[in-house]
């Protein structure tokens, strides 16, 4: 079997004694884990989910989950520092080391950093806010997504452009500006998205509503939160142009018209002659007769 630093490995348990137990990892012989890390009722031959990194030069392994693993990026506070590096809390008992030397500025306890875990060559993990090396600024060769794909993002920095966003723990994409509206995207911040296209040069645009009802779901989230912040009403409808619309809410008129549907159909609003009104207690029967029909129920 082979042991992945840095991730979560599944072990099995091989023997259990009154202190923890030993995990089976491979070319590192036996691991412990101590007692209170066990399942309820272990017993040899059962697998264990556990964290796996270097300690002293020796295999070391935890079954918490730390914040983020190998190859990973995300937001991280400052506990200690040191002369020659500052220490990071990533939710185990081991701290981060991030290294003088992979550090934008100086960082000092209590500080939020912005950072990726790398390995060096003897597999020790360290943090670095200089990870641009590890990133493909493109889609990588051979990588299947297109457009409509799913995929995990990371908040890296607002840009003139629009978002920064790491897609999938591997290259970068641009979420626009007008995509991102009434979205709370901090730095390090991690959400679900889609490959909104993929540009002639490979670099990558990215959404956060998928095409079909995905995307009407997520646009009536966005639209009821812009009724409540304009005081319940607002004075757009199937009246209105689709530039109007495009300014507005930076959708397509054909997309409003089936999120302002999808509401009336939900008694979440009125449609009036001079725009659309948010009714505040929608009927629960009607809301479920309307799951049932979409398949939703």
């Amino acid at each position: 079997m082979e042991v992945e630093i840095g991730k979560m490995n599944e072990l099995a348990l091989v023997r259990v004694d009154d202190k923890g137990g030993f995990l089976d990892a491979g070319k590192y012989g036996e691991v412990f884990l101590p007692l209170s890390q066990l399942p309820e009722t272990p017993a040899a031959g059962l697998t264990v989910e556990v964290f796996c990194y270097m300690d002293d030069g020796r295999l070391t392994v935890t079954a918490h989950r730390p914040r983020i693993l190998l190859g990973e990026a995300g937001r991280l506070t400052v506990k200690d520092v040191t002369l020659g590096a500052a220490y990071l809390d990533w939710g185990i008992r081991k701290d981060l080391m991030i290294p003088f030397r992979e550090q934008l500025n100086r960082l000092k306890p209590g500080d939020e950093c912005l950072v990726y875990v790398a390995k060096d060559r003897e597999g020790r993990l360290y943090a670095t806010q200089k990870f641009d090396r590890f990133i493909s600024e493109t889609l990588p060769r051979g990588c299947k997504l297109k457009s409509g794909d799913r995929v995990e993002l990371t908040v890296i920095s607002h840009t003139p452009l629009g978002f920064k966003m790491l897609v999938n723990n591997s290259f970068y994409g641009l979420l626009a500006e007008k995509d991102a509206l009434g979205v709370n995207l901090v730095k390090g911040k991690r959400l679900k998205g889609y490959i909104h296209s993929v540009r002639r040069d490979f670099k990558v645009n990215l959404s956060l509503s998928g095409s079909g009802m995905t995307g009407v779901a997520s646009s009536t989230d966005f639209l009821l939160r812009e009724l409540a912040l304009a005081d319940g009403f607002l004075p757009y409808g199937d009246f209105s142009s689709p530039e109007e619309i495009e300014q507005r809410f930076h959708m397509s008129k054909g997309k409003f018209k089936k999120v302002i549907g999808n509401l009336y159909k939900l008694h979440r609003i009125e449609l009036l002659d001079n725009g659309i009104r948010i009714i505040e207690k929608p009927r629960e029967a009607d809301e479920n007769r309307v799951a049932e029909e979409s398949g939703e129920g």
